[in-house]
């Protein structure tokens, strides 16, 4: 059981990790923080703050929050709260940050991570908004990887603590550097990469010994004489410990004096050194006594339990092991009280004492499934984001390869429509020659049912293309994704130096799946077929009329609960064509469109504010854009005009029957 780092700010492992992640991190914000007060300081603030009016009132209610964090979370958090609504009623940035940091630490010290990380987050727009005046954005990240790191999240962790690291550069003072450098040094040693927890902590120390900062020193030397130890490397350990004692006596630095001679009573135990792993271990018991430090004395009772237990007096060993579960269930920590039930189940053992070895064995197997439980179920939850974000991912993946294809299909089917509107004039023009009376009708029929063939058909085949991406090309993406992704973890572990080129390349293959779905929806918008006409018109306004900066507004009304498809269809293609001249040529700041019913015609309106546009002209000149309007609204038996608004502006309207009367 790992017992002896020395952490900034984020706590996990065992129950000393735990306290000295909490003892730096208050050392790191204390870095840019009002430092501690004393009481009485604290009660001439509380005596000012009825009088305290504005930016004054906001600045003592949140220096008592800060102050009251640690020790009465009802005080911190109803101070921090006044302070939060007072700073946002004066819209004062520094005082807002200063509220939610005070407000998330005190949730973060009382165990909430939920809410510490909630509320932390909130914050970090106005820490940003503060810089380069404020260091509060330091404090904001730090905290965000300490919740991650207690959770046991530790690659999110580490991504925190080097954006830490990157802002504490910024600064360029030694001490900030130092004590980032230090927390990265503690997650890589965490993470099992010793080396490079090494390096980290090198780089520290130097930092440290720049200013002459003991604390920061000792520190150093604690975590590289465990990070030795737990590479095997004990003389070694045993040097770094050395000098780090030398460092923390002079200082008068009890409690990491502790966590040293914890460390060296371990590394004393590898060279099999009994006489000498006793002494410290009873050095680290009595200087956690004399610090009231109740889970470091719990885990240096069980350490000379330990001893004593393989010396074979069972005796002193029961008296330690007692005292250490008692402060175990008083402190209510998990791996202590496990590692307690092992040490009394073995001793039980020893004296032959089955039942009541059984007994501790059955706490041990509870408390175990337990954790696993726990463990397990933030696995599970982790795991299914990550499915999810996939799949998307796979599925935007897909329809960019199926653009490329679609593209295609278009064009073929525009020159297709062309050819057969051409072929349809030609004979139009030489029946009328020769019985321009007689077949006028007939021409015209022929021409509707000829329209009607082309846009059933340029329908069909939108459908099956759409059916095609979603089908086929689809899951070739997910696979392609799902490859791309695992090779990308693999290259990662190999070769870190490509992460950033294949995080580019699946940012492009991210960007091709957008482009392939768009296309598809508008071959063919599922929101028909799923939600019906409206909803489907105001998606199409709002993606095609917002992107271009366009004001949007939609009205319907009085719409029939059922149109058949060739209906929803054309007035979605003819609402698109309508669109499309509005962005491209009208120059126009708002778009309105109204949908409603009168009697027996649906009518659809399209009002906007722009240089206008002469559909007539556009007509004459065969416009592709125009005639597929008008086409689409003779097939519908419907009428379609377009006039100038005022004061400036066009009016495009359709009407279309329904109820079967066309």
């Amino acid at each position: 059981m790992k017992t002896h780092l020395i952490p900034v700010h984020f706590a996990g492992g065992s129950a000393v990790t735990e306290n000295l992640r909490v003892f730096f991190m208050a050392l790191f914000v204390s870095l840019f923080c009002v430092s501690g007060l004393a009481q009485s300081k604290i009660d001439s603030f509380e005596r000012a703050l009825p009088a305290a009016t504005g930016n004054k009132r906001a600045e003592l209610l949140y220096q008592l929050s800060w102050e009251y964090r640690f020790s009465d979370k009802e005080k911190a958090l109803r101070y921090g709260e006044e302070g939060l609504q007072l700073g946002k009623s004066l819209k004062d940035t520094a005082a807002i940050a200063s509220s939610l940091n005070s407000l998330s630490e005190t949730y973060l010290n009382f165990g909430d991570y939920d809410l510490a990380e909630k509320i932390t987050r909130e914050e970090l727009p106005y820490a940003r908004a503060l810089l380069p005046l404020s260091k509060n954005l330091l404090g904001a990240l730090t905290r965000l990887g300490t919740i991650h790191y207690r959770r046991g999240k530790l690659d999110s962790a580490l991504v925190y603590q080097l954006e830490v690291q990157r802002e504490a550069e910024k600064i360029k003072k030694p001490e900030i550097i130092g004590v980032a450098t230090l927390n990265l040094g503690l997650t890589y040693m965490d993470l099992k990469r010793f080396d490079e927890a090494l390096q980290y902590y090198n780089a520290a120390l130097q930092a440290f010994q720049t200013i002459h900062f003991s604390a920061g020193i000792g520190a150093c030397y604690v975590n590289i004489a465990e990070t030795l130890r737990s590479q095997k490397k004990y003389e070694a350990a045993l040097e770094a410990a050395l000098k780090g004692e030398t460092v923390l006596r002079q200082s008068g630095n009890k409690l990491h004096l502790g966590y040293l001679y914890g460390i060296m009573a371990d590394v004393y135990t590898a060279l099999k050194n009994t006489p000498k792993r006793l002494e410290y271990a009873q050095k680290a018991l009595s200087l956690a006594e004399e610090n009231k430090d109740e889970l470091s004395v719990s885990q240096n009772q069980a350490k000379l339990g330990r001893i004593f237990l393989e010396k074979g007096d069972l005796d002193k060993a029961k008296t330690y092991f007692d005292a250490s579960l008692q402060l175990a269930e008083k402190t209510q920590h998990k791996s202590m009280l496990l590692e307690n039930y092992t040490l009394l189940r073995d001793w039980h053992l020893l004296r032959g004492e089955f039942e009541q070895a059984n007994l501790f064995d059955e706490k041990y197997r509870s408390g175990m499934d337990s954790v696993f439980n726990v463990q397990m179920a933030e696995k599970v939850a982790d795991s299914r984001t990550k499915y999810e974000t996939e799949k998307k991912e796979a599925e935007i993946a897909r329809q960019k390869l199926e653009l490329l294809n679609q593209r295609l299909w278009i064009f073929g089917l525009f020159g297709g429509l062309t050819a057969l509107v051409v072929l349809g004039l030609f004979f139009y023009y030489r029946a009328r020659q020769h019985q321009k009376a007689e077949l006028a009708a007939a021409v015209i029929r022929e021409q509707r049912l000829g329209l009607n063939a082309v846009i059933e058909a340029q329908e069909s085949e939108r459908k099956r293309i759409a059916k095609d991406l979603h089908d086929g090309i689809a899951q070739e993406l997910v696979a392609l994704k799902l490859g791309f992704d695992a090779l990308g973890r693999r290259i990662g572990k190999v070769a870190p130096e490509e992460t950033a080129r294949f995080v580019e390349l699946n940012a492009q293959l991210d960007t091709s799946c957008t482009e392939v779905r768009n296309i598809a929806h508008v071959m063919m918008p599922p929101t028909l077929e799923q939600h019906g006409l409206a909803p489907s018109l105001e998606l199409l306004l709002r993606n095609t009329a917002q992107p271009a900066g366009l004001q949007v507004r939609f009205d319907s009304r009085d719409l029939p609960d059922q149109l058949d498809e060739k209906t929803q269809i054309g007035l979605y293609r003819i609402l698109q064509e309508l669109l499309n001249n509005v962005v491209k040529h009208a120059r126009a700041t708002k778009v309105l469109i109204e949908v409603y019913l009168a009697g027996n015609q649906l009518i659809m309106r399209v009002e906007d504010d722009g240089q206008g546009f002469d559909f007539e002209t556009a007509r004459q000149k065969g416009t592709m854009g125009v005639l597929n309007i008008l086409s689409r609204v003779s097939t519908l038996g419907g009428e379609f005009y377009s006039e100038r608004a005022m004061p400036q502006g066009t009016v495009s309207v359709v009407r279309v029957p329904v109820d079967g009367r066309r």
